[in-house]
């Protein structure tokens, strides 16, 4: 219950009065199973990251993390706060864990130092949530803009000028791509691969 009102009201409208009245229970009920409204809450966070599926098992290191990344970011971004709590909590709960075994056993694939596991799962991890978090912020305004900086000093910003189009319309997927990439040739060209 406390995911269902995750969705519709954000992660921080998870609290024990909006859930038990969805239950029709009193909020006195719920502390049977939860210690506190923050239990609840992580609770409610990791229950919705059921819906964020494993890495595929099949393919390239790099196709398998592509793949998850285009797969997590969306579902990431249609909860409100569900990022934001991910990121900083994804430790406390068993979803989280779940996400960062499944990236660890990918990275396992390219490399046998721990260290550079650890580097390219958290890597991609906080990629992604970044962009869930960034893109769910720019959106809320909605994928046109001006930029009227340029349109009233152009000889100030020659290059944002020339390329003043592209920024006009948000495209948030294409963005997400390109960074995508250039973090994964960058991750996975700097370790050593695993001898198989």
């Amino acid at each position: 219950m406390g995911a269902s009102v995750a969705r519709r009201e954000g992660v921080d409208g998870v609290t024990l009065r909006k859930v038990a009245d969805r239950l029709g229970v009193t909020p006195m009920a719920l502390y049977r199973c939860f210690d506190s409204s923050e239990d609840l809450r992580l609770a409610s966070v990791s229950s919705a990251l059921v819906r964020i599926p494993d890495p595929p098992a099949a393919g390239s290191v790099r196709s398998r993390l592509r793949e998850w990344a285009q797969v997590a970011r969306p579902r990431l971004r249609v909860t409100r706060g569900l990022a934001d709590a991910c990121l900083v909590d994804w430790p406390k709960m068993i979803e989280g864990c779940r996400i960062m075994e499944g990236l660890l056993r990918v990275a396992a694939d390219h490399t046998t130092d721990a260290a550079g596991q650890v580097a390219i799962a958290n890597a991609v991890f906080v990629y992604v949530l970044t962009r869930a978090i960034a893109e769910r912020a720019v959106l809320a305004r909605g994928r046109r803009r001006t930029i009227p900086a340029i349109e009233r000093h152009p000889e100030r910003f020659p290059h944002l000028a020339g390329s003043e189009a592209r920024f006009a319309t948000i495209d948030v997927d294409h963005h997400f791509a390109v960074g995508l990439d250039a973090l994964l040739d960058g991750l996975l060209t700097t370790r050593k691969p695993r001898n198989r």
